[in-house]
C-alpha cells in the first residue's frame, strides 16, 4: 500500500472539507492506493452521527464521493466531476467503531465517463455500504487549468506529457 500525495496542498483557496488538513471542521483525509484500489482510512466521531452512535448517510455518500474523485486523480491523472452516485445502506455504520475504510476502483470507462465500484468497511472488514459513482473526467488542458498537475504516491517521480 502506498500512500498518495495530495496535489492540493499548495493551491490557492484549497479548504476541502475532505482532504484539507487544514480545514478546521474537516474531515482531515489521506489517500493510498493498493494495486487497482484507492482508499481511505478514518475514525468516525459522535460529531457525525445521524442516529444515537450510526454514522449519518450523508457522510457515508460523501466519503464515496470524495473516494472516487481520488480514484480519478490517482488512476487516470486528471479531475473531473460527479455525475451520479449511488449508495445502498446495508449494515449500520457505527460512530464508536476504530475504524471505516473507503475503498473504490474504476469498474468502467467509456470515453470521459468512468464508473466507480465503492465499498465501506468496518473494523472487522465486513462491507456495510456499497456505491457506484460515475464520473464525468477532463481533458488534461482542463485538468491543468484548474491547477491539478498530477498525483503521485510516496517515492514517485512524475512528468505529466
Amino acid at each position: 500500500m502506498k500512500k498518495i500525495l495530495n496535489p492540493y496542498l499548495n493551491k490557492e483557496g484549497y479548504n476541502c472539507v475532505c482532504c484539507a488538513p487544514n480545514n478546521p471542521v474537516g474531515l482531515h483525509l489521506e489517500f493510498w492506493e493498493e494495486n487497482e484500489d484507492v482508499l481511505t482510512i478514518w475514525k468516525p466521531g459522535e460529531n457525525y452521527q445521524g442516529w444515537v452512535n450510526t454514522l449519518h448517510g450523508g457522510i457515508i455518500s460523501m466519503l464515496m464521493d470524495e473516494v472516487a474523485g481520488w480514484v480519478i486523480n490517482r488512476k487516470l491523472q486528471t479531475t473531473g466531476v460527479t455525475m451520479q452516485l449511488n449508495v445502498k445502506y446495508k449494515k449500520p455504520v457505527m460512530t464508536t467503531d476504530s475504524q471505516i475504510t473507503v475503498r473504490g476502483h474504476i469498474a468502467s470507462q467509456r470515453r470521459n465517463i468512468v464508473t466507480i465500484h465503492l465499498t465501506l468497511e468496518n473494523s472487522k472488514g465486513e462491507v456495510c455500504d456499497e456505491g457506484e459513482a460515475v464520473y464525468f473526467t477532463f481533458g488534461l488542458d482542463k485538468a491543468r487549468e484548474m491547477g491539478f498537475e498530477g498525483c503521485k504516491v510516496e517515492g514517485e517521480f512524475m512528468l505529466l506529457k
